[in-house]
């Protein structure tokens, strides 16, 4: 018996060593993946009680691309719509664009350019190859959110180069913590609600043009939800507006309530679950569609486990004895939820999950099965 338990810590720390080595890109288990973490963590910008002019200094000092003209012009007419749902945070940005010396819209343009680039690809894609290949190019693909406990979290999956692209940084204000991309608000949440995102893009609706009067950008759909007091109260902010492709807002707030709000050019809606709702790169209809010619199995080769995740979230919410912290850290840290390389590029490479009851942010700057989340509360 002693010699077999001295066996088996020399194989222990024979497979520490070797899953050392391993490092991100690097081809790895399916279900036991290990490697170092590119980040572990979170890097905290605490701007509490510094007020609006350090967060748009802090928000002007992160780097952007440049947008095409039709998003430019898809952004000029979000500016007016994007100040009915979330004043002060276009006061922010206008801000910003005064210290960065442009025109605001021309900020809002340089955030949404990302998923229109990603959409292109969809609607550019002839044949499943090129399907296929679009779908490894898609943003903040798995989103979760638990009834009661007011819970909300996100599995940010993207190709392994983002890894390499900077730091995970949260910023924490007076009434915010989020994360900020391209200079912008993205996940993240306030005193009473929080938001995180999927992409949805082309199969489950339409890109607004540049004719689309209602159309607001990511970032002021996420600081409507955050400064709401409520899930239902976000929604009535957003449900006559559509972001510049389909996205998804899952929600939770600190009363218990919580939801999918599927923004598209066909509509907003807000789908809610029994106990909890996951969602993942696709609708409804666009999940009909696409398995009425395509069995299961094959779809999900196809669409990146879009269904498959969406199913193994539902269940777990369906089961889960506690549906607290733990649990979302858990559930996202699970095949096939969870994507550690092994057949594409299409890899979690950032963790988020919002307590709204408690206050508390947890971010993690790499796949979760590798990094430690990085707490951060209001105070």
């Amino acid at each position: 018996m002693k010699k077999a338990l001295i066996a088996l810590a020399v194989i222990t720390a024979a497979t520490s060593i070797a899953s050392a080595e391993h490092l991100a890109g690097d081809v790895l288990d399916y279900y036991h993946a290990e490697r170092e973490a590119v980040q572990n963590g979170a890097i905290v910008i605490d701007l509490s009680g510094q007020g609006m002019e350090a967060i748009a200094q802090q928000l002007a000092s992160l780097p952007r691309g440049e947008a095409e003209e039709a998003v430019l012009q898809i952004a000029k007419n979000a500016v007016e719509n994007n100040r009915k749902v979330a004043p002060e945070y276009v006061e922010i940005m206008e801000r910003q664009a005064q210290i960065k010396g442009v025109p605001v819209y021309q900020l809002f343009a340089s955030i949404a350019q990302a998923d229109w680039d990603i959409n292109k690809n969809f609607i550019q894609a002839e044949d499943t190859a090129a399907l296929t290949s679009a779908v490894e190019s898609i943003r903040g693909c798995t989103t979760l959110a638990f009834a009661e406990t007011g819970i909300v979290g996100l599995n940010n999956d993207m190709g392994i180069g983002f890894l390499h692209e900077g730091d995970t940084s949260v910023i924490k204000t007076d009434d915010t913590i989020f994360l900020a991309t391209d200079g912008g608000h993205f996940q993240g949440m306030g005193r009473h609600t929080a938001a995180v995102l999927n992409f949805m893009g082309d199969p489950s609706g339409p890109a607004a043009t540049v004719d689309t009067s209602n159309v607001i950008t990511t970032d002021a759909a996420f600081a409507a939800i955050t400064s709401s007091a409520s899930v239902e109260e976000a929604f009535n902010k957003l449900k006559d507006f559509t972001t510049h492709v389909a996205l998804n807002f899952t929600v939770a707030d600190d009363s218990g309530d919580h939801g999918s709000i599927e923004m598209t050019t066909n509509g907003t809606r807000i789908v809610r679950g029994d106990g909890g709702i996951a969602h993942a790169n696709h609708n409804a209809e666009m999940r009909a569609e696409f398995l009425s010619h395509t069995p299961l199995r094959e779809a999900n080769a196809t669409f990146a486990d879009t269904f498959a995740r969406e199913d193994a979230g539902n269940a777990f919410i369906s089961y889960a004895k506690e549906r607290d912290v733990n649990a979302m850290q858990y559930i996202l840290s699970q095949r096939p939820i969870n994507m550690a390389k092994y057949d594409s590029d299409f890899v979690t490479v950032e963790s988020v999950v919002f307590d709204t009851k408690n206050g508390c942010a947890y971010v993690a700057g790499d796949n979760p099965r590798f990094s430690d989340y990085t707490q951060v509360c209001f105070d």
